[in-house]
């Protein structure tokens, strides 16, 4: 007995050693609750501050095949060789933590025509771990107290002063949580090392981030190490990249070199590991033979070299022994414009403005919805700062609806002479969905009677043109004042038949208009209220006077959760006989664009003639956003999804009682989709969908 109670003494004793369980529990308390304030007890202010980077990238092809091609910015390593080099000196210029200004001034790399590539990439270079996310706007942060919910943490002692803090997704693996540790000095909570693995939007990544010790540098890397790994339709990329911050040399700002091997050499803080060099001794040995004949010695011997039995397992090995091919600058030249402009945005700027042109082929600009079908839109603008204070701009958008075959465009011009105070003038033309005018067939039914085959002829639908001409002020910080002139041209689509029934073939209206903009609170609501009365002159036929107001709240959560809430309403009066019912706050877009757009504040199952079918409109609407709310718990599948939403919207009209819509969307790093229903009262009427393309958005 005595020997029994001995054995288990000491079992106990060994256990208690083993599983320190009350220590540990204190420690985590401990740990974590240091962790998590050390930003709002420690945090500096950062504005303004400066430091240089230098960075290294090894880009390794393992698979590919054509559809690289249509991969923005993977173009360039989409033929040729299957690795490559790149160097970069950087300065980076703080305007608070994860917000920066990125001025590149040396590059030096093996990829032709010194291009980039992967360029999304680079922003898993500077975390900020302390906020809501690591990443601009993704990836939840586990040192965040607001995020402690999506996470299990599990701490263990180091030493006295360092502790080693792991964590993984406490429910499902997401797109938006990540699982490593991190060393944390347990005096006052303070990050040491990171490291982590995660993956979004098409890249899975492990990273090391070694933190800086003190001050401003306690909340931002030292040095930082990452592994990118990119697979797509059979392609298989790798990237490893290596950060150094803090260094020394500081160049003038007015530095923008490429191509410049020796000064990269003497601005690099570490050496280049022995693949790295074998990969630029390719390179220079290619070009060397490029400069040479046909007939020279080394370019004889490079193609006497014996074949490499698998370039997908020894890529560096081919780069070295290939004979160089012939080199066609014109057809490169080609392929730069087609590569940069067909996936990717066009932009040209310097101190005097810029051009831009959005992708020729860009999936994020395809759209589908049940009722309106597939449309596309294309952006351009184009800016000239004639001074920091005055500058004019002008951002076109054309678009296409395939199921309605409808053409669409707008162009904005705007003149802006005071941004402190957004004082500008706005000249816009375009044109508008197409509008209903029920007047006039109400007019040929009391004229001519009943007449069947009216209903098929669409009389009463006309193409809107028009012209608009305002000027904006904010003289108070919590009032937005915009005052303007508006001219509609509105044809009939069967200008025939209306002449046959002696009715204009165009209408034609002219208004001045004012809105006002109230915002009392910074981040509170945000009140307009719209005027225009329509006057009748030489030109224009129609007189009638137009009252809204609207209310919108886009409230941030904790979590990267949005509240949004819409409400308002709007009324004709001084209408005549003959009027088109036309609301700036309650309209159909024809163009929408992605998640981002007014998903929130729309109606997607309405009927485009509701639209304008009344004199007055109540509506209101709102939506709840959370990245981890329903599918995303869901194993396997809800590893993809980013983001969730759910919606109600309600309307009143004189053609609808009370009508309303119940939605859930979610995005992901493919698509986004939405899925409603709509009711009459409490009847159920229809569900439909609504798609947009997410691909490489972020690229």
């Amino acid at each position: 007995m005595r020997r029994t109670l001995a054995l288990l003494v000491c079992l106990l004793a060994l256990l208690t050693q083993a599983f320190p369980a009350r220590k540990l529990i204190g420690l985590d308390s401990l740990v974590l609750t240091r962790l998590f304030n050390y930003q709002d007890v420690h945090s500096p202010d950062i504005k303004g501050y400066s430091t240089n980077v230098y960075t290294k990238l090894f880009h390794q092809t393992h698979r590919r095949n054509f559809s690289l091609w249509t991969v923005p910015t993977m173009y360039t390593i989409a033929k040729g060789r299957r690795t490559f080099m790149s160097e970069q000196y950087n300065r980076f210029t703080f305007n608070d933590f994860g917000q920066f200004e990125n001025h590149r001034q040396v590059y030096y790399t093996t990829i032709p025509r010194n291009r980039s590539t992967m360029n999304v990439i680079v922003e898993y270079l500077m975390p900020t771990f302390y906020r809501t996310t690591i990443y601009r706007d993704h990836i939840l942060s586990p040192f965040n107290r607001d995020n402690r919910v999506f996470y299990r943490y599990v701490i263990d002692r180091v030493s006295d002063r360092q502790a080693r803090l792991r964590f993984r997704p406490r429910f499902v693996n997401n797109t938006q949580l990540v699982r490593g540790q991190a060393l944390v000095e347990i005096a006052t909570g303070r990050l040491e090392q990171v490291e982590l693995e995660g993956e979004f939007d098409m890249i899975h990544f492990r990273t090391r981030t070694m933190m800086g010790t003190d001050s401003i540098r306690a909340f931002l890397p030292r040095i930082t190490q990452l592994y990118g790994e990119f697979k797509f339709a059979g392609n298989h990329i790798t990237t490893n990249i290596e950060s150094i911050f803090d260094c020394p040399i500081t160049l003038p700002d007015s530095i923008d070199i490429e191509g410049d091997e020796q000064l990269i050499d003497s601005l690099r803080p570490v050496p280049l590991s022995d693949e790295e060099r074998f990969v630029y001794a390719s390179y220079k040995r290619r070009n060397d033979a490029y400069t040479e004949s046909p007939d020279s010695s080394e370019v004889a011997e490079t193609s006497a070299a014996p074949a490499v039995a698998d370039a997908t397992e020894t890529p560096v090995q081919e780069d070295l022994q290939s004979p160089p091919s012939h080199h066609n600058y014109w057809k490169e030249i080609g392929w730069d414009l087609i590569g940069e402009n067909l996936l990717r945005s066009l932009r040209v700027e310097n101190d005097n403005g810029y051009v831009k042109l959005s992708p020729i082929l860009n999936p994020q600009y395809i759209s589908y919805s049940h009722r309106k079908g597939f449309s596309y839109k294309m952006k351009m603008g184009a800016r000239y700062n004639f001074s920091p204070k005055v500058s004019v701009e002008v951002n076109p958008s054309v678009g296409y609806n395939f199921k309605l075959h409808e053409f669409y465009w707008t162009v904005p011009l705007y003149f802006v002479y005071n941004p402190r105070l957004d004082g500008r003038f706005q000249l816009t033309w375009g044109n508008d969905n197409r509008i209903g005018n029920a007047g006039v067939l109400d007019e040929i039914k009391q004229e001519h009677g009943d007449i069947p085959e009216l209903a098929d002829k669409q009389l009463d639908i006309f193409d809107d043109q028009y012209m608009r001409f305002s000027h904006n002020i904010a003289p108070l910080r919590w009032l937005n004042v915009e005052a303007g002139l508006v001219y509609h041209r509105r044809k009939s689509l069967n200008a025939s038949e209306m002449e046959r029934f002696g009715k204009p073939t165009i209408y034609r209206s002219f208004a001045p208009s004012v809105e006002l903009k109230f915002r009392p609170w910074q981040k509170g609501p945000v009140l307009s209220v719209d005027y225009e009365r329509g006057i009748k002159g030489s030109d224009a036929n129609i007189a009638y006077e137009r009252w809204e107001a609207d209310l919108s709240l886009k409230h941030k959560m904790r979590r990267l959760q949005t509240l949004n809430l819409r409400m308002g309403g709007g009324f004709y009066t001084n209408r005549n006989k003959n009027y088109f019912l036309d609301f700036s706050n309650f309209r159909d877009d024809n163009l929408p664009e992605g998640w981002d757009d007014d998903w929130t504040g729309s109606f997607q199952l309405l009927s485009s003639e509701l639209y304008n079918a009344s004199d007055y409109y109540v509506r209101g609407n709102i939506s709840y956003e959370s990245p981890l709310l329903a599918v995303s718990m869901v194993p396997i599948l809800g590893r993809y999804v980013e983001r969730e939403r759910i919606y109600l919207s309600t309307l009143n009209t004189s053609r609808t009682a009370l009508y309303s819509e119940l939605g859930y969307s979610f995005t992901s790093r493919y698509f986004s989709m939405g899925f409603f229903a709509s009711f009459d009262r409490t009847r159920f009427q229809e569900t439909g969908c609504k798609f947009t393309f997410e691909l490489f958005r972020r690229w």
